[in-house]
């Protein structure tokens, strides 16, 4: 996306993994409002693109695209209640994702790998408006001990 057209050869290929949710998109929105760099060259990904619980769609894609940086974002996702009502499936699921992502970067020789893995940021008990400082307390730790019961 960044620099499309320039000319410029691109000595970054950075792959968004889960580039259609919340952060995926406003990152790709920074990008195409002239934020990335011109030896950049974006790749945003979403679940139509590839099924990352498998490791050879995530091998196949990462083939295809061979990027030099990786940020992280895709999870099986489905809101706070359908992660209670199936926490081992979401853990597994996002197990299997994480380890065919880093599997795939290691392999590839990715030089940079960023992720943002929380299912469940906001707090628990708060008041309300929030803001940026209350996000990742209570819940976070909850879906963290959830996953630690599950193992």
């Amino acid at each position: 996306m960044a620099g499309e057209g320039s000319g410029v050869e691109k000595s970054k290929r950075i792959l968004v993994t889960g580039g259609s949710g919340l952060v995926g998109r406003a990152i790709a929105k920074v990008v195409s409002e002239g934020e990335g760099r011109e030896d950049e060259d974006w790749i945003f990904l979403s679940s139509r693109d590839a099924d990352l619980t498998s490791a050879e769609q995530t091998r196949a894609v990462f083939e295809k695209h061979r990027p030099t940086h990786v940020i992280h974002l895709a999870a099986m996702v489905g809101g706070l209640f359908r992660n209670m009502k199936y926490n081992l499936d979401f853990w597994r699921n996002n197990v299997h994702i994480n380890d065919n992502v880093l599997h795939c970067a290691h392999e590839l020789g990715v030089q940079k790998v960023v992720s943002c893995l929380s299912t469940c940021i906001f707090p628990d008990k708060t008041t309300y408006p929030i803001d940026e400082t209350m996000v990742g307390g209570a819940a976070k730790k909850s879906t963290d001990q959830q996953a630690a019961v599950v193992t």
